[in-house]
């Protein structure tokens, strides 16, 4: 690997830890309820074109969704991938509207050979996002109005290691070990703000998330001409014992200013419990194909999870999903014309969530566009990939979110242990 990328890396790397634990958002109500909102589970390269995981074998991608395809990867190479993220968006009701907007560092992975049949990963990505802000007031008689405000922020992240394997020429297995680890706090809050003496009332949830699961995944690569490849992908989540620790608190206090006018507040009374439980991360099934030559990609995937399982968590049922996407590259080895060598994506996806409120399961479709910038006289690429969707309604007492996110990604690949001849 040559030595003028190492700063690079360190310095992304110690942004992203920084980040990781100072991160705060405002990206739904919605992430309210079970693990909050989950975060699509590819990194910016196919994100641009349908988030494709199951069938995609590329030697300069890493796709921890299926850990067979790490044996694409080149024998001398060295693969790392650092992103980014935000996202927009106007989330309505029936009576009201707001825009919200969150930016978030989104993961840190690499890639690279053990033997020319074995290939690893490592990285940190993430599993889900906490982050809501919601108010509502209601009267007491015709004396005053309460005001209720629901407060929550937080996530889960996962560390993973990966392997893969060639079986047969066509054959590849592979296996992931996540440990997942995080915080989420919620918070009822109820005031009386007309009254400058009020007392207020307050719930505090602490949620904290910690355990290992374990996912494997194969695929098969017909060879239909030269160039030409058709690429089955399966995975296969196990379910997992999962450690949660939850922390509970209630206390009342009285807010009042003093003789200098600083509004200070005095706790009436305060409540505190603990409680440590075990709960199961649901099994899951992902299957798909993708069709590669040397200028076009084009695929298809489905996967559902047994969310309904978990019993530790309300509102939750069984997710399903389809995918579908491609990528075309006028022509990978054009020397004079950059356009050409650029990937230009577009994909599409309709998701039943894995939250059910209200009898009613959130569905989230949506399209997705994509570039792939590539460096010249070298295979590192800048990723931009852009997601325009909608979830939920605003029936049955719901909350319609039409919302925006862009995803930024670079693609560092170099060689390892070979040494230059010339400069």
């Amino acid at each position: 690997m040559r030595i003028k990328w190492i700063p690079i890396i360190v310095i992304l790397a110690l942004c992203y830890s920084i980040q990781s634990y100072s991160q705060k958002g405002i990206y739904s109500p919605y992430t309210r309820y079970g693990f909050g909102e989950m975060v699509d589970q590819n990194l910016g390269n196919t994100m641009g074109f349908g988030s494709l995981s199951s069938g995609i074998r590329m030697n300069d991608v890493i796709n921890y969704s299926n850990p067979a395809s790490y044996t694409a990867q080149d024998t001398n190479s060295f693969v790392f991938d650092v992103g980014i993220s935000a996202n927009s968006a106007l989330q309505r009701s029936t009576d009201n509207q707001i825009t919200r907007r969150a930016l978030s560092f989104d993961h840190l992975a690499l890639g690279f050979p053990v033997f020319r049949w074995w290939k690893s990963s490592i990285g940190i990505v993430p599993l889900s996002h906490v982050g809501y802000n919601v108010k509502n007031s209601s009267s007491i008689g015709n004396i005053e109005q309460l005001v209720n405000r629901f407060e929550g922020e937080g996530g889960i992240r996962q560390f993973y290691i990966g392997n893969a394997f060639d079986l047969t020429n066509s054959l590849s297995i592979g296996f992931n070990y996540f440990y997942l680890f995080g915080n989420t706090t919620y918070k009822s809050i109820a005031t009386l703000p007309e009254d400058p003496y009020s007392g207020l009332f307050q719930k505090n949830l602490n949620h904290h998330i910690r355990g290992s699961r374990f996912q494997t995944g194969l695929q098969y690569q017909f060879n239909l001409s030269e160039n030409n490849k058709l690429n089955i992908g399966l995975t296969y989540d196990i379910s997992s014992n999962l450690d949660l620790e939850k922390s509970y608190e209630v206390f009342s206090y009285y807010q009042y200013n003093d003789s200098q006018g600083v509004t200070r507040q005095d706790t009436i009374d305060k409540i505190k419990y603990d409680n440590d439980s075990e709960f199961q991360y649901p099994r899951g099934l992902a299957a798909g194909f993708a069709f590669q030559s040397n200028r076009l990609v084009l695929g298809g995937d489905f996967e559902y999870q047994n969310w309904s399982s978990v019993k530790e968590f309300d509102n939750l049922s069984d997710s399903y999903s389809a995918r579908v996407g491609l990528q075309f590259t006028p022509d990978p080895e054009a020397l004079r014309n950059y356009l050409n060598r650029v990937d230009y994506r577009l994909g599409a996806y309709y998701e039943q969530s894995y939250l059910n409120l209200n009898n009613q399961q959130l569905k989230d479709y949506g399209i997705t566009f994509g570039l792939g910038l590539p460096l010249r006289y070298n295979r590192t690429q800048f990723n931009l990939a852009l997601k325009l969707g909608r979830r939920g309604t605003t029936k049955h007492n719901l909350i319609e979110e039409n919302y925006a996110m862009i995803n930024f990604n670079i693609t560092f690949y170099d060689f390892w242990f070979i040494e230059r001849k010339y400069r």
